[in-house]
């Protein structure tokens, strides 16, 4: 379906439901969060550098900035894009 269409919007308003063939966007965003984690808790020996996808990246953002679900539904990179997140 198109990033910009009716029904892909839509569908990022179902959080808690699963996606078909795949697992629900809180189920996803827990995963990433505990990885964030766990890189926070190496934050200060290591770098690190991940590449993500839109969805993975909107997680991402979430995990450091607070979000509306309008805000997170209509965040994205662009391709190529460097996004710096320091631990606090």
């Amino acid at each position: 379906t198109p990033r910009d269409g009716k029904d892909f919007k839509k569908a990022k308003e179902f959080f808690a439901c699963s996606h078909e063939g795949g697992e629900s966007t809180l189920r996803l965003a827990q995963r990433i969060y505990n990885l964030l984690d766990e890189i926070k808790a190496e934050s200060d020996k290591k770098t690190y550098i991940l590449v993500a996808h839109n969805g993975l990246a909107r997680v991402v953002q979430s995990y450091f900035t607070d979000m509306t679900t309008e805000e997170y539904a209509a965040f994205g990179v662009h391709t190529c894009a460097v996004v710096r997140y320091d631990f606090k």
